[in-house]
């Protein structure tokens, strides 16, 4: 008759502990949420924030263009530097909202609107240049930053 042995070999996995797993859930939480941050932030389509009291940029947006799609790229790398003192706001070219906003401001291509706190239309940057230098000149001319 065959003996068994209830002793572990060497062979045999170890167990993990608790503490382990809870570590190992830690540290993939961690990455996950850096990973969300690292993400570009969407622009809002509630144009009802125009004249609520914040400098407002609305990007018209026309996803047809590879230009009006390289213009938001570069205003996401911009837009940290303005937190807290401008709105960036999208108007989709297609989209229901989007057509009111073009057609109240007689707008048919890409472009930047921008509005002061009060809502008063400031000014309209028709195909601006998709340059982070060149924008951030005309967010601190516009706004006087």
């Amino acid at each position: 008759m065959k003996q068994t042995s209830s002793t572990p070999t060497a062979d045999a996995p170890k167990p993990r502990s608790h503490m382990t797993k809870v570590i190992v859930l830690a540290l993939i939480a961690g990455f996950i949420c850096v990973a969300l941050l690292l993400l570009p932030r969407g622009f809002s389509d509630d144009l009802s924030q125009i004249g609520k009291g914040s400098n407002v940029v609305v990007l018209v947006h026309d996803h047809e263009t590879a230009t009006s799609q390289e213009l938001m790229n570069v205003i996401n790398k911009v837009r940290d530097e303005y937190e807290g003192r401008v709105k960036f706001l999208v108007a989709d070219k297609y989209a229901p909202e989007g057509k009111v906003f073009l057609r109240s401001y007689g707008i048919d291509s890409v472009a930047l609107v921008f509005f002061a706190p009060d809502g008063k239309r400031l000014d309209t940057l028709y195909m601006p240049r998709a340059d982070p230098d060149a924008l951030r000149r005309e967010f601190n001319r516009v706004f006087n930053l």
